[in-house]
């Protein structure tokens, strides 16, 4: 049984083909962790994720993006396949690329710049065996074959009594809960407790994580909890 989400997630997948891809070109991406232990040279390791990144390095100086201060981590991921998203962001002049899931990537180098800061530079590669099938809207062939469609009497009898199906009976509405962990500092190590409140005792069908500090592996954790449940929107 496909997950509930599965066709929505295709529909995001086919309109993002749509969009201009970027090329071979670098992008950069910070996060507020250090994530040097997740990353090894030489290692490939696949991008779970829909990621926010930039052409423009300089754009990283804001604190809510990435900051001058604490620890933290700054991806140069020179990529084939991201989407630019410029038009559609809601920060049109910050050269936002978005990177999409299933990509495979190849750990470069690992460099530390001091003041609390790693560089890791990663390269997106070919997989032999592709982790998302690549979906593109190609409409469906033209062609169709003739066919014979003088109705004999007997087949005009047969369908003349077939007898229309009852319309289906409208669902119930579903009770909109809206729950809201905006700016919490909430990490991984909070997910378990964020699954617990908001979507097994709330049963909400909005979550709002925005500006907090998940990671990947946290937001493994979320979709592994989303699959059988009354969630329809998620913000991370």
């Amino acid at each position: 049984m496909l997950p509930p989400w599965f066709k929505f997630f295709k529909l995001l997948l086919i309109a993002l083909s749509k969009l201009p891809s970027t090329g071979r070109r670098a992008v950069y991406r910070g996060v507020k962790l250090d994530l040097r232990e997740h990353y090894k040279r030489d290692t490939h390791i696949v991008w779970r994720g829909f990621s926010s990144c930039t052409t423009a390095a300089d754009v990283l100086r804001a604190e809510e993006f990435f900051g001058k201060t604490g620890t933290r981590t700054l991806f140069a991921i020179e990529c084939d396949t991201g989407r630019e998203i410029r038009k559609h962001s809601f920060y049109p002049n910050e050269e936002e690329i978005l990177l999409l899931p299933g990509r495979e990537l190849q750990v470069v180098a690992l460099l530390d710049m001091g003041h609390q800061v790693t560089m890791i530079q990663l390269k997106e590669t070919v997989p032999q065996f592709p982790n998302i099938v690549a979906i593109t809207a190609s409409s469906p062939s033209a062609t169709i074959s003739k066919t014979n469609t003088t109705a004999t009497p007997k087949a005009a009898a047969s369908s003349s009594s077939v007898v229309p199906k009852s319309a289906p009976q409208p669902k119930p509405p579903v009770k909109q809960v809206k729950v809201s962990y905006r700016r919490k500092n909430i990490t991984d190590a909070d997910i378990q407790r964020i699954i617990k409140e908001a979507i097994i005792r709330h049963q909400c069908s909005g979550l709002d994580l925005h500006d907090n500090e998940i990671t990947h592996d946290g937001a493994a954790m979320l979709g592994k909890a989303l699959r059988n449940n009354m969630v329809r929107k998620l913000f991370i």
